[in-house]
């Protein structure tokens, strides 16, 4: 077992832990990957000392080798915070999430505490529970973990939180959070941005816009960009995200998916 480069950064103290645990419970590395299903790859990346496991990995190790649960989760957290040079996001507990801005950065959180996993991981997570849940693009998942794209139904959820590993059982709590922070959204209607002073005054304006959108059956997802330029929205059928047009809208040319369904 090659020796941890650096045992006194938060990575390293945090693979050094995991070691002993093993050791003491005289476990080999495939004995101990075997106990947990994970592969033996998982468990000598964890052991490393170079880049920090999952939380959720990092405690089936820790339950297999009788370490304490919050130890390790405190080391984990360190592990965080010296191995990167910005802090996490600041999000709300899950059962003080009101709204979809809350909503967005606690799911931005979860990545986070999770590895941040790039989006083909999150992906390839997503899918190997899809018929249990349901399948996650990497545009969405990008989308969502960057806060540039709303979580649009629990099915989504599940596969974004599937993808970020995270436990099964708090699964209902994250279903709360969401139905509090679509009820929030339906009494809050978004507001029109406000013209800059002295901007000559558009052809159309964004309430207009916003209200053709919608029906058209699109529900705008940012800002009115003007007319030619590419709009983010979301299809109200399918629930597709998508980038048009205003001025393609105009012309009876939306969501693409629906268009190639039904052709």
């Amino acid at each position: 077992m090659a020796p941890i480069d650096d045992p006194h950064n938060g990575v390293g103290r945090l693979a050094r832990e995991l070691r002993e645990g093993r050791s003491r419970r005289g476990l080999t590395r495939r004995e101990l990957a075997s106990r947990i299903n994970r592969s033996l790859t998982t468990i000598q990346r964890a052991e490393a000392g170079e880049v920090r496991p999952t939380l959720l990995v990092a405690r089936e190790i820790a339950e297999a080798c009788g370490i304490g649960a919050d130890d390790i989760e405190i080391l984990w957290k360190k592990a965080s915070r010296l191995g990167r040079g910005h802090r996490m996001t600041d999000a709300p507990r899950l059962n003080l999430v009101r709204t979809s801005a809350d909503l967005a950065a606690a799911l931005r959180r979860v990545w986070e505490e999770n590895g941040e996993p790039t989006s083909r991981q999150m992906e390839e997570r997503a899918e190997a529970r899809s018929k249990d849940f349901a399948p996650l693009s990497r545009m969405s998942a990008w989308r969502i973990r960057e806060r540039k794209q709303p979580v649009t139904s629990v099915r989504q959820m599940h596969a974004y939180l599937i993808a970020c590993e995270v436990p099964e059982e708090s699964f209902p709590g994250w279903v709360k959070a969401w139905q509090r922070a679509k009820r929030d959204e339906r009494r809050t209607p978004r507001p029109a941005p406000a013209p800059a002073p002295g901007h000559p005054r558009r052809k159309v304006t964004p309430s207009e816009a916003f209200s053709f959108m919608l029906q058209a059956g699109l529900k705008p997802l940012d800002p009115f960009p003007g007319q030619m330029a590419p709009w983010t929205a979301m299809c109200t059928t399918c629930s597709s995200i998508s980038r048009v047009r205003y001025s393609k809208v105009k012309m009876g040319i939306g969501c693409r998916i629906c268009l190639r369904d039904a052709a």
